[in-house]
């Protein structure tokens, strides 16, 4: 028995239900990424669903115990990561046409009210573009529309390095 099998079966030998849906949450994730149809491995654990409706990034996501803090409810660096990502996809996907790419300067987030829900919803959207540096907001609501969190970020405007090298 290898490494990794060996491994497996340690963990599955005492494993709870919870562990065993987390388990297969990941080895998913992972396929969906050697797949291609995930562009990073977060997107794929944290199982984003990705949209764009005009000036907007929607991103929705399941709550799952890998987000979880330790009140079971959803923990605050899961959020912003995804408010994050949410922001960055809407500069990102404008951005590459030209040959550009973006990173976040900063973000600043309030958090206004637990999740009750089974998932959320994190909406993007742009305040101000400019030819260097853009600001974006993000707010996070639950699929009945009471907010959970709201974020602003600013991203500095890049050329990305050469991806075929």
């Amino acid at each position: 028995m290898n490494e990794l099998q060996s491994l497996l079966h340690q963990v599955t030998e005492n494993a709870s239900e919870a562990d065993v849906a987390l388990l297969k949450d990941f080895l998913i994730a992972i396929q969906t990424k050697q797949q291609d149809t995930s562009a990073t491995y977060l997107n794929a654990v944290l199982q984003m669903d990705i949209q764009f409706e005009q000036d907007t990034c929607i991103v929705t996501f399941p709550i799952t115990p890998l987000s979880f803090n330790t009140f079971d409810k959803p923990h605050g660096g899961i959020i912003a990561t995804v408010m994050d990502n949410a922001m960055g996809y809407l500069v990102n996907k404008d951005l590459r046409p030209e040959g550009k790419g973006a990173v976040t300067t900063n973000m600043n987030i309030h958090y206004v009210k637990a999740a009750t829900q089974e998932s959320l919803i994190a909406t993007a959207s742009y305040l101000h573009k400019g030819r260097q540096t853009l600001v974006l907001e993000c707010t996070v609501t639950q699929p009945d529309g009471n907010r959970i969190a709201h974020a602003t970020g600013s991203f500095f405007v890049i050329s990305p390095p050469d991806s075929s090298k």
